[in-house]
């Protein structure tokens, strides 16, 4: 008995006895039963039995109904030949070959690759930016997503709570189509310690908590973050870095703003008191390589709508701003490139940008450059394609507004976006931009209940110049 499913042979052969015996006596008692027969016009017998009057018919069984039993057992022995039934005897199969429910699954898999390498096999050719901007490709690719990665990732890629979205550009083991291939074939294991009782207790975790916060730009306890950043320094920067820009492949970026585990208080607080752990499932053995190239391409498709790679997908950003290393211009993608949703309000820019007053020049802001302007006592703040980031000097326009809220006044806070992309993504954007002003207002010293965000009746602005669109107004509240 190799490999028997039985603790002891007597089973099966207890299993065998019961089945062949069981054959036998069925088989007997249809036979038995075919002995009683009468001629055509005889009368037919009872059997002697009589229920309230009611007498029983020695009748034989008819002969379809006789015969079909003798086919149901001839069934029954030809399956245990062919298929398992007996014990531990694995039946004679098919092709010398026992047939076993893995066997019949790794046929049809066989089949089904087969057939998509002979229908989709040419994209396996082709790059992963050629694939992505197959339309044909990426729906087989939305199909596959659909079929294997929606459980984690949701319908649209947008990730949920400890599953990360896949349509930003923010990248923990690398954006580019090589890396994400990597990740979609072998896998990945992301594991953050618990530092609970190593930082020293509650209150030190919650100045740690503090200090992230403000590393992001959220709302947090000024003190509290003042002690965690000492507290940061002397444990976390070895996997964080010293500005909290993360180190691809090891430990996430903390200025901006994407939270896997969630960005409140509560949940960081959580996550470095227990930690975390992640892990994305190897898929090589389970997909072929064409169902990987093109998930590939999926995906690198769905982050890079415009088909270009990103500075982010391989190097650290602080605040959306490269990390020393790398030149500042890295961070501004191409112009040209369409509206997406912005996931992280930064307040920086890549270059110093001139405050321009009403009575000054009133050219048409830059095409695509960060800059803040006053006019008739709305700060006006102008922002890049597709970007959330304020213009690095926009203290001396923000003066009176900040002077006004200290004082007792409201701000209305209104986002806007220019007239291109698409009208979901634009909206976010504008909502975004608005959030990224608040921010930075709060960090001149603005209270965040002194500031309203206010959605205007259209997002879009100045459709004759998206130059005018892409901006956010801050009016004091009469």
């Amino acid at each position: 008995m190799e490999q028997s499913q039985f603790t002891s042979p007597f089973w099966h052969y207890y299993i065998v006895i019961i089945v062949v015996c069981s054959i036998l006596w069925v088989s007997y008692l249809l036979w038995s039963q075919n002995v009683v027969k009468h001629k055509k016009d005889e009368d037919v017998k009872t059997t002697g039995h009589s229920w309230d009057g009611i007498e029983e018919y020695n009748n034989p069984l008819p002969r379809w109904w006789f015969y079909m039993f003798w086919m149901t057992i001839a069934f029954a022995i030809g399956y245990l030949v062919l298929y398992p039934g007996l014990g531990d005897f694995k039946g004679i199969g098919f092709n010398g070959k026992p047939w076993t429910s893995h066997n019949q699954y790794e046929a049809e898999m066989e089949k089904g690759n087969a057939d998509f390498h002979q229908n989709y096999g040419k994209f396996a050719t082709m790059s992963v930016e050629e694939v992505a901007k197959d339309p044909n490709a990426m729906a087989v690719g939305a199909n596959l997503f659909g079929i294997y990665c929606i459980q984690c990732h949701g319908s649209d890629a947008q990730g949920a709570k400890g599953f990360p979205n896949l349509t930003d550009k923010d990248w923990l083991w690398g954006g580019t189509p090589e890396k994400i291939k990597e990740t979609i074939t072998d896998g990945r294991v992301a594991v953050m310690a618990p530092w609970g009782v190593a930082l020293g207790g509650e209150e030190r975790v919650k100045d740690v908590a503090n200090y992230v916060m403000s590393l992001s730009k959220m709302q947090h306890n000024e003190e509290r973050a003042a002690r965690g950043q000492e507290i940061f320094k002397a444990n976390c920067v070895v996997c964080h870095g010293d500005k909290g820009q993360g180190n691809m492949a090891t430990a996430p970026n903390l200025t901006d703003n994407i939270w896997l585990w969630g960005g409140t208080e509560k949940a960081i607080i959580e996550t470095i008191t227990g930690g975390r752990h992640g892990q994305m499932p190897a898929w090589k053995g389970f997909l072929t390589d064409d169902k990987i190239h093109l998930l590939t391409a999926y995906v690198w498709g769905k982050s890079h709508p415009d088909y270009k790679g990103y500075p982010q997908d391989t190097k650290d950003y602080v605040g959306g701003i490269p990390t020393a290393e790398e030149p500042k211009k890295a961070a501004e993608p191409a112009a040209s490139a369409p509206v997406v949703a912005v996931s992280a309000p930064a307040v920086a820019a890549s270059e110093p940008t001139p405050v321009v007053a009403a009575s000054e020049v009133q050219a048409a802001p830059a095409a695509d450059k960060a800059e803040v302007r006053v006019e008739n006592g709305v700060v006006k703040f102008y922002f890049a394609v597709g970007k959330s980031a304020i213009a690095a000097n926009a203290e001396k326009a923000t003066e009176e507004v900040v002077k006004a809220a200290k004082a007792g006044k409201k701000l209305v806070i209104s986002g806007f976006t220019d007239s291109t992309g698409n009208a979901v993504a634009n909206e976010k954007l504008s909502k975004n931009r608005a959030q990224a002003v608040q921010a930075y207002l709060i960090k001149q010293g603005v209270k965040k209940d002194s500031m309203v965000l206010r959605k205007p009746e259209s997002s879009i602005g100045a459709k004759g110049n998206n130059a005018e669109g892409r901006r956010v107004e801050v009016k004091i509240q009469d």
